[in-house]
């Protein structure tokens, strides 16, 4: 489990990449490249991420809250990981921390 000390919003797009690749069975620069020509915001299919989510949350050893915002933020890469680096930074961490 890689647990980040100092969480960036990039650090964790890194992270979601990564698990993406896991996921795909496809190289991290592939999948970033991917991403990379849907825009800055790195738009994906939020069915994509909320596979991932449990992943991340075991990952980053965090909880993102079920809101509105969070569903928002299932529309890209990048708005996920602000609402990723929040929950990290507001000290909801799981209880398995």
């Amino acid at each position: 489990m890689r647990s980040l000390a100092d969480p960036t919003v990039e650090a964790i797009v890194d992270v979601v990449v990564r698990l993406l690749a896991d996921e795909r069975g496809e190289s991290e620069a592939d999948v970033r490249e991917e991403l990379v020509e849907g825009g800055w915001e790195l738009p994906i299919d939020s069915l994509r991420l909320v596979e991932i989510l449990v992943r991340l949350e075991q990952e980053l050893e965090v909880e993102v809250p079920a809101d509105l915002e969070s569903a928002r933020s299932m529309r890209s890469v990048r708005a996920f990981a602000e609402v990723v680096l929040a929950a990290c930074t507001t000290g909801d961490r799981s209880p398995t921390s």
